[in-house]
């Protein structure tokens, strides 16, 4: 099993969280990691919110989830601590991530999945 951590502690690192969990099987999510627990809670879906310095598995694979004029910084930040093993989750991946996720759970479907009649489509 590859143990992950999940940079973030709002909704897209719970959205992409959730679709891990349920998608890869094979990832076990030790948590969420945020630079700063101000402000942060201490548990989000049932794991631990931990700060940069108390998160000592630095070879994990961390999961940049947040957004992505923020990533930028967060990578910096990431080596400099010593975390040298890193993705970031930009709208692309985590629009493919979250949209496999709700067709899985059989919710939210997919507007690439809409009919369109006559070049229009009165859905949306």
């Amino acid at each position: 099993m590859w143990k992950i951590v999940i940079f973030g502690a709002k909704s897209i690192a719970l959205g992409i969280c959730l679709a891990v969990q349920e998608l890869y099987h094979d990832f076990e999510v030790a948590g969420f990691l945020v630079s700063s627990r101000e402000g942060n809670p201490d548990t989000l879906a049932g794991l631990p919110v931990y700060g940069l310095e108390d998160f000592h598995h630095k070879n994990a694979c961390v999961l940049v989830a947040t957004p992505e004029d923020m990533q930028e910084g967060i990578v910096r930040l990431l080596e400099e601590q010593g975390f040298h093993n890193h993705i970031c989750v930009d709208s692309g991946k985590e629009n493919d991530l979250m949209e496999r996720y709700y067709a899985r759970m059989g919710i939210f479907p997919s507007i690439h999945h809409m009919a369109i009649k006559d070049g229009h489509d009165d859905t949306v």
